[in-house]
Formats: C-alpha cells, structure tokens, sequence
C-alpha cells in the first residue's frame, strides 16, 4: 500500500531542535535537582556520623578528666593556677574524621554564699556579704569540633567539687573586669596573664564571663608588679598593664601586685576599632602629595617622660590623603614637618574617634611663618538674634587688624566688630540678627592672607 505521505507531502517521524533542546535542559534541571539532595543528604550523614563520634569523644575525655584529683583539674594554659597537664587545644582523628578537642576548665563563684563582687540586690546572694573566696567549684567544659569546617559537633558540661574547696591558704586572688568606652561589660573578652617569677609560671589564657570578669584565685603573692595583664578581642583595641620602668618615668597602667588573702582588682578598657582619614591641602587648595603627618592620641602609657599609646608619621598619596585603620577610640593631634604650619584643621584638633566609626580631617597648611592660624574658638555656636555675642580665636598672627567674618553659602557674610588681639588671641563681636541657623565657616585675614575655618561657628535657634 501506497503511503499517504508520498513525495509531495513527505513527513517522517523525530524531534525538531526545539524539542532537543527542551528536553535536554528539563534533564539537566532534573540531574540537578538530583545532584543537590545527594549532596545536601551526603552532608547530613557525613554530619551526623560526625557528631556520633563527636560525642563518643567527647564522653571519653570527661570521663577521663572525673577519674583526675580535684586539684588536677586544670589546663596547661587555662584560668585555673598552678597549672595542670591537660592540654587546652588537641587535634584528635577518629574514623578518617579530624577534630579539634578544647579543653576548659574555670572556677564558679556560686552566688548561693554571695559572690566576688560584693553584694547583690536579687538572686540567692541578696543581702549577703562579699565572697572572699570566689572559688566554690570547677566548671569543665569539652567542646569538639570539626577541624575542617569549624562546626561543633559536640559539647559536654559538667561541675566538679572539691572536698573542702573555700579554705584559706597564702595565695591571692586576682579580679579583673574588662568594659568598653561606655563603660558596658564585655563579655568573652580574652584575657592573659604572665607573672614568670613563681614556679611554675603564671600564664593564664581565659575569657571574661557574662559579667566581663574573669577572678583568678590561689595565685602566688607577688608585691614587685610582676603580674602583666592584657586584654583583647577581634576587632577590639587591646588594653593591659606593664613593668615599672626604669628611672624616673612611671607607668600609667601598672602591673598589680597579688597580696596574700586579698583581692586585687583590675579594670581594663577595650572598644571597637575605627578608621581616621586624614586630607591634606595647602592655602590654595592643592593636594599636598608625599607630605608626612604625624598624628598622636591622646592616652599615656608612661610618664616623666610621656610616652604615648599611639603616635604615627605617615605620608600622604598622591590626593593628599592619608588612611589611618585599626585605630583605638581617642583624642587625636596632628603636627607636620618643620618649616610647615597647620592653617586650620577641620574638625577642630585635637578631634574625637569614637569606636567604630569613621572620621575625615582636613589639614590645611602652609610654608609661610607669617600666615594667620586656627587652634581654637570660643564659644563654637551662637543664637540668632543676638546682637553681641563675644567670640575668642586662639591661633597664631591674628593681631588686632586681622578681620574675622562668617560665610555661609547663600547668606551675606557676618562681618565681625571691635576686634582686639596681641597675636596669639583676637577678640571680636558677633551680630546674629537675621543668621540662618547652620555651620559658618570662620574667615580670618590679615595682610591678603586668609585662615578658613570650615563650619567652625554654628548659629542655633
């Protein structure tokens, strides 16, 4: 029989490329798919089977540790002194899986008898005195983890008491509490402590509680400020206290000493780091490239002579600009190279770096010794209306002749009256009637040259 679809109407069975490629990416989408739950179920069991073993580790190194002497119950490196031989960190490998095995052990003050830190106005210590023995019992903590994803697989707490742990002995203890520019505890807050004058040494590396403290009991008695302590925290500032020095010069934040039967207490303060921008130009706004700028904080560390916790030189690129990161929270100066002089710094110097912020400061400066200069002005703000507000800037070679006005974009310029000054300090009057409130700049001219002081005067309601 003859087919239907003869050479004139020739059609034959298959797939058009559409059809192909259709099909070709729904069976892609579904390998996918597929692929996925195997992986994702793959990790789950891997996962699993990780945390099986996990535990068993777990439960191993605890058992291990309840068979050890209450007084051996401490790290090589913990809070607890003397030291013990457990080790704080181990990489253990089970089943071709490999873990990381910490070891931490603490002394708990129970609140029950009171606690270190003197009373408390709620809980089981209300209305009882201060615990001069904040070492009732050892908390022991195992945590495993993963080694190569750092995940936790397992972790085991448990408390430990001694048959007579409050007793009195010859040793002291240490209290210290770790807060931030605000004052706020700060908790897990790392915490070492190195005193290589006792037998064994004293290196303890901890965490601050909830509370931000860390009380270290029975260490030696050291009454030559041997015990050095620093606290710190990623993305933190660090703080810490450090030797006498020699001679004369002193030192801010001194070692402590320990004293038997006695607490010493410690406060150290830590805070988010920031970043200080620093821009620099000279009077006719060009970038000063290459120009090196020393910037100091303000906290000492050592005295007579000073020494300071932060001081730089850093050279500008090629915009004038300078980035100063990881910088602690302080009050910041600037100084330039000799035969140069800061015109005006805006915001005023020294400037204030809060924690965790940014700060940009404009330098202007100049090679010319006669040019007028801004430190300082006094008061920074006036309201409107006012008709004689009295304004004090403190510079250098501002004689009485030297003109002072405000400027403000849009406005007519404040032009200031009965201008006195003997060079280093020009008094003048303010006219406020009819200032729209805002930041004006501080203009200061004396003989063509002019000092600017941007958004130096703020006119209030």
């Amino acid at each position: 029989m003859r087919s239907q679809n003869g050479p004139s109407g020739r059609h034959e069975g298959g797939f058009s490329l559409v059809e192909v490629v259709f099909g070709a990416v729904i069976m892609a989408l579904m390998v996918g798919a597929i692929g996925t739950l195997f992986l994702d179920n793959l990790r789950v069991v891997t996962l699993g089977k990780a945390r099986a073993i996990g535990l068993g580790l777990a439960s191993e190194k605890m058992e291990a540790l309840r068979d050890l002497p209450y007084d051996s119950l401490s790290t090589q490196n913990g809070a607890i002194y003397p030291p013990g031989n457990i080790p704080d960190t181990e990489t253990v490998v089970r089943d071709n899986y490999t873990f990381t095995v910490k070891t931490e052990i603490v002394y708990v003050d129970d609140p029950y008898d009171g606690v270190e830190n003197g009373p408390v106005s709620t809980g089981p210590a209300a209305g009882k005195p201060q615990d001069l023995y904040p070492y009732d019992y050892k908390k022991t903590q195992i945590t495993v983890k993963l080694k190569s994803s750092g995940a936790v697989v397992s972790t085991l707490t448990t408390d430990v008491a001694g048959k007579a742990a409050e007793t009195s002995s010859n040793t002291g203890i240490l209290s210290i509490k770790v807060i931030n520019a605000s004052g706020a505890a700060i908790p897990n807050a790392n915490v070492s402590i190195v005193n290589t004058n006792p037998n064994p040494d004293v290196n303890i590396n901890t965490t601050t509680d909830n509370n931000g403290f860390v009380i270290i009991p029975k260490l030696p008695p050291d009454s030559s400020n041997r015990y050095q302590v620093i606290a710190s925290l990623g993305g933190y500032s660090t703080d810490g206290t450090i030797p006498d020095p020699a001679g004369s010069q002193t030192a801010v934040e001194l070692n402590p000493n320990v004293l038997a039967q006695q607490i010493t207490s410690l406060t150290l303060a830590i805070d988010l780091l920031s970043t200080l921008y620093v821009n620099v130009v000279d009077t006719s706004g060009a970038a000063k490239t290459s120009f090196n700028v020393t910037t100091t904080g303000a906290k000492v560390i050592k005295q007579n002579t000073t020494v300071y916790k932060y001081t730089g030189t850093t050279a500008t690129d090629g915009s004038g600009n300078i980035t100063l990161s990881g910088m602690e929270w302080d009050s910041y100066s600037f100084a330039v190279p000799a035969g140069w002089y800061i015109v005006s710094a805006s915001p005023y110097a020294p400037t204030a770096l809060n924690p965790n912020t940014s700060k940009t400061v404009n330098l202007v400066v100049t090679n010319d010794s006669t040019w007028p200069t801004i430190k300082s002005i006094s008061p920074v703000s006036g309201q409107t209306g006012s008709t004689a507000v009295s304004i004090a800037v403190t510079g250098t070679n501002i004689p009485s002749s030297t003109s002072l006005k405000l400027k403000l974009a849009g406005q007519s310029d404040i032009n200031a009256t009965g201008c006195t000054g003997g060079g280093t300090v020009l008094t003048c009057s303010l006219n406020l009637t009819g200032a729209v409130t805002g930041a004006w700049d501080v203009e200061l001219t004396k003989s063509g040259n002019t000092a600017t002081q941007v958004g130096g005067f703020n006119v209030v309601p």
